[in-house]
C-alpha cells in the first residue's frame, strides 16, 4: 500500500519529464536505467534521481537515500511512474479539456504565489532596531501577568464542604491532608481536583477561570499568603453547585517580559504586521492604478425561492375539516 502511495505521489509531482533521454540524445550524467518506448530509448541517470529525491519532504528523503534497496526503490518508481506517463501522452491525455483546465488553475495559482512573493515577502526587511521599535511600541503585549498558587478543596457536596471547612478552621487539619484523603475518595472535582497532585491549582491568572466563579478568583488574589480564605464559596456552573475551600501558597507579581526573552515572538507579530501593511498599500496601488469601481448597491443577498407544495391540490387539515362539514351539511338538507 504504501509503495502504492509513493508511486502516486510520484506522478503528480509533475518533476518528471516524459521523452527525456531519446536515441539521439547525448546524455549527461550516470545512467542507472533504461527503457524502450516508440523505437525511442530513454534513460533515467543517478543525477536526475538524486535531484528529484533532493526535493521531497525530509522524511521522504530519509527513506529512500539511506540505503540501496531505498535508491533502487526510487529508481523503479521513476520508470514506471515515467511509463504511465508515456501511455498517457499516446492517449493526447496532454489535450483533455479537465486536465487543460486543471493545469491553467494550477498556474494561476503558481503566478499568483511568486507575483505576491515579489511584491510582498521579499520586501519584508527588518533590522534588530526594527524589532526593538515594535517591541516597546506592543509592551503590553509581553508581559506575565500576576499569578497564585492556591491548595484548593473543591466538591459538589454542600454538606461535606462544611465538615472539611470545620475539620480546618476548628480542628487544625490541614487542607493539603484533607486534599488527599478526598481525592483519593474520588470526591475532588474542579480547581485542584488533579489526582497527581490533589489540591494544588498550579499558578492561575484572573483570567483562568470563567467569571461564574469570579468571587473564588477575587478571594484567591486578596488572600495574604499560608492563610486559608474565612469561608467556603459557592459558584454555580451549568446548573451544579461547586463549594470551595482553599489556601494561597504563592503569589507572582505582574512581569514584564525582556525584549531578549521574546524576541523570537516579537519578529513573528513585527514581520506580519510589516506584511499586512505592505499588501495593503500593494493591492490599494493596484486598484487605483486600474481604477476599480464596485457596484454596491448591485451585490444583493440571494432570497431563498419559496418551496411549493408537491400536490397544490392536495387539501390542508383544515380544507378537509371544512369540506366535511360542508358535505355534512348537504346531507342533512337532503334528508
Amino acid at each position: 500500500m504504501n509503495r502504492i502511495i509513493a508511486f502516486f505521489c510520484l506522478l503528480l509531482t509533475g518533476t518528471l519529464l516524459i521523452g527525456c533521454g531519446s536515441k539521439t540524445e547525448k546524455i549527461k550524467g550516470t545512467i542507472i536505467a533504461e527503457f524502450d518506448w516508440n523505437g525511442e530509448k530513454h534513460h533515467i541517470t543517478l543525477e536526475e534521481m538524486m535531484q528529484e529525491i533532493s526535493e521531497l519532504p525530509e522524511y521522504k528523503q530519509d527513506q529512500y537515500q539511506e540505503t540501496k534497496e531505498g535508491l533502487e526503490e526510487y529508481m523503479t518508481l521513476m520508470a514506471e511512474s515515467r511509463l504511465i506517463l508515456m501511455i498517457a501522452q499516446d492517449n493526447d491525455l496532454q489535450e483533455n479539456e479537465e486536465i487543460q483546465e486543471k493545469i491553467q488553475d494550477y498556474l494561476q495559482e503558481l503566478m499568483l504565489e511568486k507575483i505576491t512573493d515579489l511584491e510582498v515577502e521579499q520586501k519584508i526587511k527588518l533590522t534588530e532596531d526594527d524589532l526593538r521599535l515594535y517591541y516597546e511600541e506592543n509592551k503590553e503585549e509581553y508581559i506575565d501577568p500576576e499569578q497564585v498558587r492556591l491548595t484548593c478543596i473543591t466538591v459538589t457536596n454542600e454538606e461535606r464542604a462544611n465538615e472539611t471547612f470545620q475539620q480546618i478552621i476548628e480542628d487544625g487539619a490541614d487542607i493539603k491532608e484533607l486534599a488527599q484523603t478526598l481525592s483519593d475518595r474520588g470526591e475532588l472535582e474542579g480547581p485542584g481536583a488533579d489526582p497527581e497532585d490533589p489540591g494544588n491549582t498550579g499558578f492561575i491568572t484572573y483570567n483562568s477561570f470563567s467569571d461564574v466563579v469570579k468571587p473564588f478568583v477575587d478571594a484567591a488574589f486578596a488572600l495574604e499568603i499560608g492563610h486559608t480564605h474565612d469561608e467556603v464559596i459557592r459558584a454555580e456552573v451549568r446548573g451544579e453547585p461547586y463549594f470551595m475551600i482553599f489556601r494561597k501558597e504563592e503569589e507572582k507579581a505582574e512581569r514584564q517580559k525582556p525584549f531578549e526573552e521574546v524576541r523570537d515572538s516579537v519578529e513573528s507579530s513585527a514581520e506580519q504586521e510589516k506584511r499586512d501593511k505592505l499588501l495593503e498599500s500593494w493591492l490599494s496601488n493596484l486598484r487605483d492604478k486600474a481604477q476599480v469601481k464596485v457596484h454596491e448597491d448591485l451585490i444583493q443577498v440571494p432570497v431563498e425561492l419559496e418551496i411549493e407544495p408537491d400536490d397544490p391540490e392536495t387539501p390542508t387539515e383544515t380544507g378537509t375539516e371544512e369540506s366535511n362539514e360542508e358535505q355534512e351539511g348537504s346531507s342533512g338538507e337532503t334528508e
